[in-house]
């Protein structure tokens, strides 16, 4: 399917019609999909280490504020009919949006690629036995496959995959999750000894912050979304009903192998070996093959429509030739963790890597949206790609003011982190990086209105 001439060449989606097609429980089930998966369950054992309340209130309290503005860029994304690339139009300006946010959103989805991918075959290997390097090799090259296949076909083979693995999910993680309870239960978590390894509070919340936030896919689909209602509450539910489901079973197994064997190992929340001592077999397999396979995909079309939005004027709705190429690329980048000493230190590296570049990213677009724009922004405000645009920005298409904005925010990030490592340890650098950023931007927009007004 094809959109009209304009529209295809912005990447526009429709009001209405075919190409609005994904409704409330089409973005549901895929957001689900999403966030019920190997990473949430291994990030559920990371907070568990830090104590029951932290945990709590962690999924509870913080994720679903954290959730709240990333699901308010679905809200941007389906009223401006804007992908994820060209929500960083406002700020970036219409070139250097594309040319900043479009490598970036590549790299990063395949990044996001690669964590599950390497999970899920890590914890098939567990489940079946086997051990060794062509072993890895094989179980990567499998799940590579069969998720680059889905992928290659397009957006309607994706929302057939979520449809598929989210009604499996809820089979096989209900049945592991019936299992884990029956076996552990909670009745004996009150009188746990206490945790051998911690992180920090403030570490924990910037890998939320980080974990969610990074989601860039998120414009990608929240545009065909039926109405903007849909987009944002579809997205909201669905990414944290999924979380909280597998950070809840991560959590509850990693306390309760602790207290089985009489002490906490930080090392225990990888999935593979966790659920190579509980005895479930194939429904484990099912569960990880599932997850890593769906989100993946996930992560891949939006991997392929950021290569796309690189070549404008070959934008269709439905970017085939980019999709399969990110789909044979993910077959070389899930061997990347190998070249790490660790999966925990490539996990770690690669979210603190990203953070720096998108927490501060989408806060000065949500700045802008909120409080420089007071939401005036329109779908004809991003029809044109060329000076007609009102969001062309400065000279050459980018706007100065959003990339110094950035600049700073990104800067803060990892320069706090490189020289003065206790700020994270008090406040993280999340938080404090959004504070920045955002007031940053604002003081840029204001010079520069008052500058206009005074011409």
């Amino acid at each position: 399917m094809t959109l009209p001439p304009s529209d295809a060449r912005s990447g526009l989606s429709g009001e209405s019609g075919p190409d609005a097609r994904l409704g409330f429980m089409d973005n549901f089930w895929n957001w689900f999909g999403d966030s019920a998966n190997a990473s949430s369950w291994y990030f559920g054992g990371l907070l568990a280490l830090s104590g029951l309340p932290f945990l709590l209130g962690n999924v509870f309290f913080l994720t679903p504020l954290i959730i709240l503005p990333w699901a308010a860029l679905a809200y941007i994304s389906r009223k401006t009919g804007a992908s994820t690339v060209m929500l960083a139009r406002p700020v970036l300006g219409v070139v250097g949006s594309r040319m900043f946010m479009g490598p970036m959103e590549t790299m990063v989805q395949l990044g996001w690629t690669t964590v599950t991918t390497y999970m899920g075959a890590t914890s098939i290997l567990a489940l079946s036995g086997f051990h060794g390097f062509w072993a890895t090799v094989s179980s990567l090259l499998l799940i590579a496959l069969l998720q680059g296949v889905v992928v290659a076909f397009g957006l309607s083979a994706i929302r057939l995959l979520k449809w598929i693995s989210s009604i499996g999910l809820l089979f096989f993680a209900g049945w592991e999750s019936w299992v884990v309870f029956e076996k552990w239960g909670l009745a004996h978590w009150p009188h746990m000894p206490p945790p051998s390894f911690r992180l920090s509070a403030a570490t924990l919340i910037d890998i939320s912050f980080i974990n969610i936030w990074t989601w860039l896919q998120v414009g990608d689909f929240a545009r065909h979304a039926t109405t903007r209602k849909t987009a944002t509450w579809g997205a909201f539910w669905g990414l944290w009903t999924g979380q909280t489901w597998f950070v809840g079973v991560g959590a509850i197994s990693m306390l309760s192998l602790g207290i089985s064997k009489g002490h906490f190992d930080m090392a225990d929340s990888d999935p593979s070996r966790m659920l190579s001592g509980m005895g479930l077999g194939f429904v484990a397999l099912g569960v990880i093959l599932l997850s890593s396979v769906s989100v993946s995909a996930s992560n891949l079309y939006g991997a392929g429509m950021g290569l796309s939005s690189l070549f404008p004027g070959r934008h269709p709705e439905n970017p085939v030739r980019a999709l399969r190429a990110v789909s044979l690329v993910q077959g070389g980048t899930a061997f990347l963790p190998l070249l790490f000493s660790s999966f925990l230190s490539y996990f770690t590296t690669f979210l603190t890597t990203i953070g720096g570049i998108f927490i501060p990213l989408w806060s000065i677009v949500l700045t802008d949206y909120f409080f420089c724009r007071k939401g005036h922004l329109t779908r004809e405000d991003f029809s044109p790609e060329d000076e007609r645009s009102s969001l062309w920005g400065g000279k050459g298409g980018v706007n100065p003011g959003g990339f110094l904005a950035l600049g700073a925010g990104v800067a803060f990030f990892y320069g706090t982190r490189y020289f003065c490592p206790k700020v994270g340890a008090l406040a993280g650098f999340v938080i404090p990086t959004i504070l920045l950023s955002s007031v940053c931007y604002l003081l840029i927009d204001r010079l520069r209105r008052t500058v206009d007004f005074l011409r």
